[in-house]
């Protein structure tokens, strides 16, 4: 199995490929690329590329030996997508269909799993979304992000790929103070309290949004890429089962986990741009939950998650 992951320096790309490279076999092969890596991989399976996706001569590189199977998470999202039009413009949507063009013409149909976004909704919210809500983007990214669904089901009809495109949530926790993601505050709330400092998470009480742990990420990352063609319907693009998570439930559970001195280093304070952005109505997901994706089940379960996969948050 030779395997490309794009966007593999990422905060999700690289948690892919760990766990790719500890279930591969000794003959599996990868490419693994973005921008830049911080540190080399020793595995004489692995190729790491640097390189801009809208470079034509990186895609000629990264696709050098016909991957069977391509993670396709590189993205311009956030304050980036919104402060540069154009580089947003040229990675998530121009490279995109490039990419596709170019296996078009190579021919051999690999499995295509395409990250996209929960973006692609946006209010006025009914009572809830499900599968059959129309997509209505609020923002070039998520604009970006609905037209590459729509293309990875076309070229999916058209026998070119063999594609999955799976609507991503809030992925928790991101690294403490990341500048680029307007949900970050999901994630650095985690590292206050597991150090024992104040935050205020810029939203109200009762207010919701979706999220989702890494763990699950990636566990439902995996399954795009391995389940068979044959179990999968027509459509090929699908909203993941986020876990819809009021404050005032988060912060109880980070205090079951942590400890009561949580609520005294915790509070909500709305913030109407945040809250424009963020505050959301409870998602259903069952197109995604019969095909075996999964969520975190409840806010406490996803407390826990979140915390296994980063070491550093655990309670001292």
């Amino acid at each position: 199995m030779h395997t490309l992951i794009t966007g593999a320096a990422g905060f999700v790309g690289s948690a892919l490929a760990w766990e790719l490279l500890s279930r591969a076999a000794p003959d599996d092969t990868f490419v693994l690329t973005d921008i830049a890596f911080d540190h080399a991989i020793s595995d004489a399976r692995v190729n790491q590329i640097e390189g801009r996706l809208d470079d034509g001569a990186t895609l000629t590189r990264i696709l050098d030996g016909k991957p069977d199977r391509i993670f396709h998470l590189a993205t311009v999202a956030g304050r980036q997508s919104v402060d540069n039009f154009e580089l947003g413009k040229s990675t998530n949507l121009d490279a995109t269909i490039e990419l596709l063009e170019r296996l078009r013409l190579q021919g051999n149909c690999p499995r295509v799993v395409y990250a996209s976004s929960v973006a692609v909704f946006s209010p006025p919210w009914g009572s809830h979304v499900d599968d059959e809500t129309l997509p209505n983007p609020g923002i070039s990214y998520a604009t970006h992000k609905l037209i590459g669904e729509l293309l990875i089901n076309d070229y999916t009809r058209a026998g070119f790929i063999d594609g999955v495109a799976l609507r991503l949530s809030g992925i928790v926790a991101r690294p403490a103070g990341s500048v680029t993601m307007l949900s970050a505050f999901l994630s650095d709330v985690f590292f206050s309290v597991a150090a024992g400092s104040p935050f205020t998470l810029p939203m109200a009480p009762e207010s919701g949004t979706w999220v989702m742990s890494l763990k699950r990420c990636v566990e439902n990352l995996l399954h795009a890429g391995e389940v068979a063609a044959g179990d999968l319907p027509a459509r090929r693009n699908w909203t993941l089962p986020a876990l819809y998570l009021q404050m005032k439930d988060f912060v109880s559970a980070l205090a079951d986990y942590y400890g009561p001195q949580v609520y005294e280093l915790v509070t909500c304070e709305s913030v109407p741009q945040v809250e424009a952005l963020f505050k959301q109505c409870p998602l259903k997901a069952p197109g995604a939950l019969q095909l075996g994706f999964v969520g975190d089940g409840s806010v406490d379960e996803f407390v826990r998650n979140v915390i296994l996969t980063n070491p550093q948050l655990a309670k001292r």
